[in-house]
């Protein structure tokens, strides 16, 4: 081989000795494996949110509500009073992957009942209730569902609220009751003090004058009022009422005075504080409002002489009198210079000569009096005279 040859191929093989070189600086493909454990544990790691969490406040509002009703069924009074708690709730944190890790609920559910006026029956002040009064709880929670109510009365045992709590045990009574939730928060137990009373008040009414009673009929005058009381030993009288004549129902406010003439009704009864009524009372009256009448009857007539009356000797006055309705209580008199009225018992003489005055009145039995009747008159007790004279003769 020549010189010039074997120039020709070391040239030959030093390129391609250089391009194989250059090939062999190129990345291989790997077939390396993944720890897909690693993964799914870095994958968990978590960073907490560099922003603050916000403190939410939650305000759980407690309406208490009772209702009363009377004897008859009808709700006299729906009163309702409310309490409010706040509590608060913080939200939890975020993962890197956005996955929360789950709230807590600290907020306890509030339940609610009845009551009257502003937070009537709690504290150490005493509702009073009746056999009819009763009690409903409702349970709010805005954070979570309510699983059950429980209440208790006075040191029995908590037991599940299923309706509407009546009580018919007369005394003192103290209803404790709470709500708890579904992830076990219990509420404060709430207390409501009450006295239960089942007996109706007594109710009385009085006239200021006494009635004159007539075959089961009690008459009085227009000038008489009637006075109506009641009693309750328990929970104390709330109101009175009352009506005349069927009219509509009035509370009683003070005496009644009824001067229409004729027969009348007054239906009253009694409220108290428990809502218990007294059985309505009907009170009859008759009002006489008519004057009596009174008369003078003389036994023997008068003797006219001119313009004057004279009175025969041995004559009698007699009284009478007329009322149509209570009738006459009495019969008085007076005469000539009396200042006084005296009662009548007998027919009345007079002795003296001379002119003479006679007054009578009447009074009936509810005290009305007749106008008042009088006469006058002479009484001549003397007897004539008689003279003889002797006429002379003219013979």
């Amino acid at each position: 081989m020549t010189a010039l040859k074997r120039s020709i191929l070391l040239l030959a093989f030093l390129s391609a000795f250089a391009i194989i070189g250059q090939q062999s600086k190129k990345p291989i493909p790997s077939t390396k494996t993944v720890d897909k454990a690693s993964e799914v544990i870095d994958s968990v790691i978590t960073t907490k949110d560099t922003v603050q969490p916000v403190k939410r406040e939650e305000t759980v509002t407690t309406t208490t509500t009772t209702t009363t009703t009377d004897e008859n069924g009808n709700v006299t009074a729906t009163d309702k009073s409310t309490t409010s708690n706040t509590t608060s709730t913080t939200p939890a944190e975020t993962t890197t992957s956005g996955t929360t890790t789950g709230a807590t609920t600290t907020t306890p559910p509030a339940s609610n009942t009845a009551a009257t006026q502003p937070q009537p029956g709690t504290g150490k002040t005493a509702l009073y209730v009746n056999f009819k009064t009763s009690f409903e709880l409702l349970p709010t929670d805005d954070l979570s569902t309510v699983d059950y109510v429980e209440y208790k009365i006075n040191d029995s045992e908590y037991m599940k609220y299923t309706g509407p709590i009546t009580l018919s045990k007369e005394g003192s009574t103290t209803i404790a009751y709470r709500a708890i939730d579904k992830v076990g928060n219990k509420e404060n137990p709430t207390l409501l003090y009450l006295v239960v009373d089942n007996t109706p008040p007594t109710a009385v009414i009085k006239p200021s004058q006494p009635l004159y009673v007539d075959k089961s009929t009690g008459f009085t005058s227009p000038n008489n009022t009637f006075t109506i009381t009641a009693e309750d030993v328990a929970a104390g009288v709330k109101e009175i009422v009352y009506s005349v004549d069927n009219e509509p129902n009035k509370t009683y406010e003070g005496p009644i005075k009824i001067e229409k003439p004729g027969f009348h009704s007054v239906t009253y009864y009694a409220v108290d504080n428990a809502g218990n009524s007294s059985q309505p009372q009907n009170y009859l009256v008759n009002i006489d409002a008519g004057k009596p009448t009174v008369d003078i009857t003389e036994s023997l007539p008068y003797v006219k002489v001119g313009d004057k009356s004279f009175a025969r000797k041995g004559t009698l006055f007699k009284l009478s009198a007329k009322d149509n309705e209570s009738g006459i209580s009495k019969i008085l008199y007076k005469r000539d210079t009396d200042t006084e009225f005296s009662p009548y018992v007998e027919e009345l003489t007079f002795d003296t000569p001379g002119e003479h005055k006679l007054e009578a009145k009447s009074i009936d039995n509810v005290g009305n009096e007749s106008d008042v009747k009088a006469i006058s008159f002479f009484y001549d007790v003397q007897a004539p005279k008689t003279s003889i004279k002797a006429i002379p003769s003219n013979n």
